[in-house]
């Protein structure tokens, strides 16, 4: 599971390059905003077409993709696109600037992912799928057993978490209220990005897997 964290090694190598040469393509007024968008692609992993804040940004990379995917790649970061949810996501080549995840949120994610597919599947919805808390709270006793049930605080820390960095989003733009089985959120089409799964079948496969024992998810933990 990836997502990518701020770096500053980006604006240092373009420093060293023809800036001129690099952003020919971009109308010179708007070069000065090259800089912030390429920090802000790296800082929050996912910009989305449809979120008021990101809009103008994503169009923005949309313009001038080729540019961004040049530069970028210069560092070793991957410049990847979401035709269908129209979602920029920028992923590294190497562990140092990949996020690692606790147990119980790479299985959220993975609850997640499930919710996603399983909606998809069944209500063969165009945008993206709604689910309740008691929802996700049901799918996460299913996969993990009951033995690993999550407190109330605990949830509303990893669903907090997880809507920080963008796979959920509440109805409304209201606050988390995991005391609330009837509570909505929205799961964004990043839930598919961030989880390199690539079907239904292989994620049952992995939870069969887990389920006997034979996944080591501790190993993406987070390190002191």
């Amino acid at each position: 599971m990836q997502h990518v964290s701020s770096i500053n090694i980006i604006l240092e190598t373009t420093m060293t390059l023809p800036q001129d040469n690099l952003l020919q393509d971009i109308p010179e007024k708007s070069r000065r905003d090259f800089p912030r968008i390429v920090n802000r692609l790296l800082g929050q992993s996912f910009l989305y077409q449809d979120v008021n804040d990101d809009k103008d940004d994503y169009y923005f990379v949309h313009r001038h993709r080729a540019v961004f995917e040049s530069v970028l790649a210069l560092t070793g970061f991957n410049l990847l696109h979401d035709d269908y949810h129209r979602i920029f996501q920028v992923v590294s080549d190497y562990s140092y600037s990949r996020a690692r995840y606790k147990l119980d949120e790479s299985l959220m994610i993975v609850v997640l992912r499930k919710l996603y597919e399983d909606k998809i599947e069944h209500l063969s919805l165009a945008s993206d799928p709604v689910v309740t808390i008691g929802e996700v709270r049901e799918e996460y006793r299913t996969i993990t057993g009951k033995e690993r049930d999550l407190g109330m605080g605990q949830y509303e820390t990893l669903l907090r978490r997880l809507r920080s960095i963008g796979l959920i989003d509440t109805i409304d733009g209201r606050n988390i209220d995991v005391r609330d089985a009837e509570a909505r959120l929205r799961l964004r089409g990043s839930v598919r990005l961030i989880l390199p799964i690539q079907s239904a079948t292989e994620l049952e496969a992995w939870l069969r897997k887990y389920r006997a024992g034979d996944v080591e998810v501790e190993s993406d933990d987070e390190q002191p």
